[in-house]
């Protein structure tokens, strides 16, 4: 799949959420990703909030 393919045809924007908790293992995995993604012109600036 291509990125032009994926963002005509694959992408969209979640407008409702479920009050169910998330399990640990999946959002450590979630964590991981967002930690180790790499940042513009490598200045990471970033901060993630678990709440």
């Amino acid at each position: 799949m291509d990125f032009l393919q994926l963002a005509k045809d694959q992408r969209y924007s979640v407008r409702k959420f479920k009050d169910q908790a998330i399990e640990k293992e999946k959002l450590d995995l979630i964590l991981e990703a967002g930690r180790i993604a790499p940042t513009a012109c490598n200045y990471q600036p970033q901060r993630i909030l678990v709440i």
